[in-house]
């Protein structure tokens, strides 16, 4: 199995004649064929955007849980969370209907509050930590590999498995199975260690109002090999479906539109009246940065 020690792009690996799809990829292409191809066919995405305070949040509390694993120090790791995150931290705004100063979700304060709970309920775990934010790539079909980025692989006496941190507002709505992140990330942990390993779910929930206690819990899951058999041949065969979208050189629109409630950064291109204004809104409005399921930034 690759192990992905120096990430570079996935660029990299294309040029090479290697295709690799991870997750993310893949619910592109399931949510619409013609969104998969300006991410992943041509790398756009949009030159000017506004902070997603969600993403950076979850991305930082990711850094920093990298560090505290292997090191417990709690103060070092805080310092660590505060000062990446405030260039991303979200502001007050004003309620357009009440016209009070709502506070503000995403800060510093609240990440650091969070931080400082998980840190106090697990410090006292006891594992051997065999891999922390492990880059791996493994091949599926000839020629086609799946890729990810596991945030842990541990051992306990319950055996070998794989954790996964989750930061989100939505903890109560995550499903653990079916899931073909995480079914994906069973594949490549048991490829990599040549052992059978389960999952956890490491749910780190964002909330104003709830105790911070309670947004921290923790759900062991596995599947049985019917279950991966079957996510197997459903990744196949979205990949051909892929292959057959790439040789007639057609990709689809599948009109999902407002994907997680937010215009798709694709709309502008979906939506033009003329096909010759397509190559200068590109050149006018998105730069070329491919996705690489392999880096945490």
């Amino acid at each position: 199995m690759p192990l992905i020690e120096d990430p570079k792009t996935i660029m990299d690996l294309r040029a090479n004649g290697i295709r690799v799809y991870d997750y993310s990829s893949i619910a592109w292409s399931i949510n619409c064929p013609r969104g998969f191809k300006y991410r992943h066919e041509m790398g756009l995405t949009l030159t000017s955007t506004e902070i997603n305070h969600s993403l950076e949040f979850g991305r930082c509390i990711h850094k920093t849980l990298q560090f505290w694993y292997p090191t417990r120090k709690d103060d070092e790791a805080l310092l660590m969370f505060a000062r990446d995150f405030k260039p991303f931290e979200e502001q007050p705004t004003m309620s357009p209907k009440t016209g009070k100063i709502l506070d503000a979700t995403y800060t510093v304060r609240f990440g650091c509050s969070l931080l400082d709970a998980y840190f106090t309920r697990y410090r006292d775990e006891s594992f051997e930590l065999i891999q922390n934010e492990i880059p791996v790539a493994e091949e599926l079909v000839e020629g086609v590999y799946v890729s990810g980025r596991i945030d842990k692989i541990l051992r306990q006496p319950k055996g070998l498995f794989f954790r996964d941190h989750k930061t989100s507002k939505y903890m109560d709505k995550y499903t653990t199975n079916p899931s073909p992140q995480f079914m994906g990330y069973k594949f490549l942990t048991e490829k990599l260690t040549g052992q059978h390993a389960s999952g956890e779910l490491d749910m780190i929930g964002v909330s104003k109002t709830k105790d911070l206690a309670s947004l921290l819990r923790r759900e062991p899951f596995d599947y049985t090999p019917y279950q991966m058999s079957q996510w197997k041949a459903s990744l196949v065969a979205q990949i051909k479906q892929l292959e057959v979208y790439r040789e007639a050189n057609f990709w689809p629109q599948f009109w999902n539109c407002k994907p997680f409630f937010r215009d798709c950064m694709y709309l502008p291109l979906c939506t033009l009246a003329r096909g010759e204004e397509h190559d200068g809104l590109v050149a006018n409005l998105y730069t070329i940065h491919f996705w690489d399921p392999f880096s945490i930034d």
